[in-house]
């Protein structure tokens, strides 16, 4: 399973993305803001970032970007509610994302999602023929 790295303001859907990934047997870091997001990405290199594009008056793009250098395997999947680059500029934007998905997110599709990027990064990168 994965090691992903959660950011999002809002609490309640923090707490209920945090539970539905380690529910699917995913281990989980939750941060609420874009700092403690970077200093996660400092600590340990998660396999998926799962980011909230609108962090309080800010874009998480910062996060990903950071990601790009900290955790360049890490595919990253945004979530939004704002009609903000309606025409998919976030793949232009963040080298790494991988997905967006549209809030209200569905967990099951949530899930689904996460292992989808998981797998494909393993495609990518197979492993070494000794």
């Amino acid at each position: 399973m994965a090691d992903v790295l959660v950011l999002e303001d809002d609490p309640g859907l923090r707490f209920m993305f945090f539970e539905a990934l380690q529910g699917a047997g995913h281990t989980v870091r939750a941060a609420a803001d874009n700092e403690e997001a970077m200093q996660m990405l400092r600590r340990k290199t998660p396999d998926v970032l799962l980011l909230d594009l609108m962090i309080e008056d800010s874009l998480s793009t910062d996060v990903a970007n950071y990601a790009v250098y900290s955790a360049p395997s890490a595919g990253v999947i945004f979530m939004t509610g704002s009609g903000l680059f309606p025409k998919g500029e976030l793949f232009g934007m963040s080298r790494n994302a991988r997905l967006v998905l549209r809030k209200p997110v569905d967990v099951k599709e949530l899930t689904t999602m996460v292992a989808h990027v998981t797998a494909s990064a393993s495609e990518e990168d197979p492993a070494p023929v000794d």
